[in-house]
């Protein structure tokens, strides 16, 4: 009997070892009936898993930018007897911060003095060129001028200002009651300085700062200037802190450029102490003057 011996390889394939013996049997081998020891199929290694894929990136989502807002309103006055619409621009930071704002208080707002746009609107985008954080109220009421912003009806409406209106915005919106403004053009403007001139002589001022664009003066001549005395009388060397801006056209024939230098002149006369007064003249119309004058103001007031 022959006696069988082992034959051994070493395979390595695809990062693994196989130890592969075949048994051969001693002695010849006969034709092809014969059984052999061949060498088996080698298996094939598993499949290298894919590596994993990157999670898809979350959509980067924009914040939606802060726009500006005009609330609309109206007011009834028990002063006056009558209703008024009003516009509330509130600028773009208003909603997203919790400070407060100053005021400007317009009168003619709903006036279509500039066209196409009313005051209020004209104003508003002034506002926005150069990004003003203050809030712009347009008091409509064009229709009563000649009752309103001349005496004796100026005296109520200046108690429908400060008793009523006032106290309106700065209950519905963070106002800063520290800086008050108000403006108006022609016979609203003349109203202005009838405003300081009744609260100077009060003693009490509701509003800070006073603009008053080609100002009617000549309008009530005698009536202002007597407003404008008794602030005098009635303050004596007393502080008057208040800022009154005058403005004008150059035309002295179209605009209100001598009573309004009139005005002027007698203010600057008194000498009150802390008033701050400035005088502005310009190459437009009469109405045209309202927007370069309030530009300049709000450059002034809010640089």
């Amino acid at each position: 009997m022959h006696v069988g011996r082992s034959v051994c390889w070493v395979v390595s394939a695809f990062g693994c070892t196989l130890i592969l013996c075949i048994a051969a049997c001693g002695g010849g081998g006969g034709g092809g009936g014969g059984e052999g020891g061949g060498i088996g199929p080698i298996a094939a290694p598993p499949a290298a898993a894919a590596p994993p894929q990157p999670a898809a990136a979350s959509p980067v989502v924009q914040p939606v930018p802060a726009t500006s807002r005009v609330v609309a309103d109206s007011i009834t006055s028990a002063n006056t007897g009558a209703v008024y619409t009003l516009e509330i621009y509130l600028p773009a930071s208003y909603g997203a911060s919790t400070t407060v704002y100053p005021v400007i208080y317009a009168m003619d707002g709903d006036a279509i003095f500039n066209p196409p746009g009313s005051r209020f609107a004209n104003f508003r985008a002034i506002l926005e060129a150069h990004n003003t954080q203050a809030i712009l109220v347009g008091v409509g009421g064009t229709s009563r001028r000649e009752r309103d912003y001349l005496m004796p009806g100026a005296q109520p409406y200046h108690e429908f200002l400060t008793q009523e209106l006032v106290p309106h915005i700065e209950g519905s919106f963070r106002a800063d009651a520290s800086t008050r403004v108000l403006t108006g053009l022609s016979l609203s403007g003349s109203m202005t300085g009838v405003a300081l001139f009744l609260e100077g002589a009060s003693g009490a001022l509701t509003f800070t700062h006073f603009l008053s664009f080609e100002g009617s003066f000549d309008s009530q001549t005698d009536e202002n200037n007597d407003l404008e005395q008794k602030m005098y009388d009635a303050r004596g060397t007393r502080p008057l802190p208040a800022t009154l801006i005058l403005t004008r056209c150059d035309n002295p024939q179209e605009c209100n450029f001598g009573n309004v230098n009139d005005m002027y002149e007698r203010l600057r006369s008194r000498a009150y102490p802390a008033f701050a007064l400035t005088q502005r003249t310009y190459p437009d119309t009469h109405v045209g003057t309202d927007l370069p004058s309030f530009t300049d103001a709000i450059g002034q007031l809010f640089p």
